[in-house]
């Protein structure tokens, strides 16, 4: 099963066949890819069911004179390059247009119009410029012209709790730019008459559920959130606003996002490939098409619920415990605060792949707490269950502890909000 969303009007279809153009004409990549198509007969439907030939990794883009486009290899038009290593572990660096800051300026137009465009202090708690992250907001904004003021905040201030209201007291801000656990984090640590002020928060980089969504927007009364889904390589993909009481559907408004079957039997989770589409006249430091950054959808009534990162996926003898769910559970329930997750990957050394969850109770621990926790999470992921319990091909161990030991014996690293630990990497 295949759905296909985003730009897909008479105007996206138009801007869709001018990007394929423009980067067979200048791609060495992508003329080989699409030789055997007629790029003004394209459809859509062949870009989904063409995923196995029309695709680009990772690990593609180490190949600058395939990937990157002749007019920025000669020089013509001026870019900035980003480094990210986020799912490689060694940097890839990504070009980045005049054209690419409009193109980040219209997707975060929707949001930035409604609920920032009225003299509002942002502290972002994103890493030092030149972050891909900072500069998607800053070009953004600057793109729009919105009226804003945006403050870069050193991230080490968040492991220095006296620096850091110093700093959110002479900023006085009223929207929060940070990863989605540091919002929920900040919100367990700060002030009241801070978190009242704080009528946004802008989150990324990380899964975020609804019930967590619920939980952070508990700790800052006055706020929305808006969670977005992006990427170095293509911006900010898509984003939805979540309130107290609502929470929207996914908006893809420059992109093109085929959601496929991931071929492991979670038929809930559907594999995300995205494309990057320019419009008439721009060019963009890096075509795209059928990305295959390796995160999720979540796809429930052929809506999507949530979008998982790769990175937050561990695999227990071939069943996959997603962190969405374990989210679920640990932010809906009433004696729960936060949790991390413990993986002992499968190798040589160690035959039976084993997660530890550690979760976190405030006050004192509710009695059979873990047993329960391991009981919703067999109700939730029924393969787990029978790896576990059944074919004993894999461990899950459950430890409860007070929420000051959360984190105890783990590394921290500033801007790090890490949720799952892999021994032999991390530990």
């Amino acid at each position: 099963m295949s759905l296909i969303l985003g730009r897909l009007d008479k105007n996206g279809i138009e801007d869709f066949r001018y990007t394929v153009e423009k980067a067979i004409e200048t791609t060495e990549l992508w003329k080989e890819k699409f030789s055997e198509l007629n790029s003004e007969e394209i459809k859509l439907e062949d870009i989904a069911s063409l995923t196995e030939r029309i695709n680009i990794t990772p690990h593609d883009l180490y190949k600058i004179d395939e990937v990157w486009p002749r007019y920025i290899k000669e020089g013509r038009v001026f870019y900035t390059v980003m480094r990210t290593s986020g799912t490689t572990g060694r940097p890839k660096r990504i070009p980045y247009t005049k054209d690419d800051r409009f193109r980040t300026g219209r997707q975060i137009e929707p949001w930035v119009r409604e609920y920032m465009d009225k003299g509002d202090r942002i502290a972002s708690f994103f890493p030092p410029l030149p972050s891909s992250s900072g500069m998607f907001a800053f070009g953004g904004f600057e793109a729009l012209n919105a009226k804003v003021a945006y403050y870069q905040v050193p991230i080490q201030y968040l492991m220095d709790r006296n620096l850091l209201l110093k700093e959110l007291r002479d900023i006085k801000p009223t929207a929060l730019f940070c990863l989605t656990a540091t919002a929920y984090n900040l919100g367990l640590i700060l002030p009241e008459d801070i978190k009242k002020d704080i009528q946004t928060i802008v989150v990324g980089g990380e899964t975020l559920t609804k019930e967590l969504a619920m939980a952070t927007l508990e700790l800052f009364e006055n706020a929305v959130i808006i969670d977005n889904f992006g990427s170095t390589e293509d911006a900010i993909t898509s984003y939805r606003v979540i309130t107290k009481k609502k929470m929207s559907e996914f908006h893809f408004t420059e992109s093109i996002v085929v959601l496929k079957d991931n071929g492991d039997n979670y038929s809930e989770y559907k594999r995300v490939y995205i494309t990057k589409v320019m419009r008439d006249g721009e060019l963009t430091g890096l075509p795209l098409f059928n990305y295959d950054i390796g995160d999720l959808a979540r796809v429930v009534d052929g809506k999507v619920k949530n979008i998982i990162r790769i990175k937050d996926v561990v695999s227990l003898a071939g069943a996959k415990l997603h962190i969405d769910q374990i989210m679920e559970i640990v932010y809906d329930h009433p004696d729960l605060l936060d949790f991390v997750i413990i993986y002992h990957p499968l190798s040589p050394e160690n035959p039976k792949p084993k997660a530890i969850i550690r979760v976190a109770y405030s006050g004192n621990k509710p009695a059979g707490i873990e047993d329960e926790v391991r009981e919703l999470i067999y109700e939730a992921n029924n393969p787990v269950r029978y790896e576990v319990e059944e074919s004993k091909q894999a461990g899950l161990i459950i430890e409860a502890v007070p929420l000051v030991k959360l984190r105890e014996g783990l590394p921290k690293k500033p801007g790090k909000t890490k949720r799952i630990y892999i021994v032999g990497k991390d530990l």
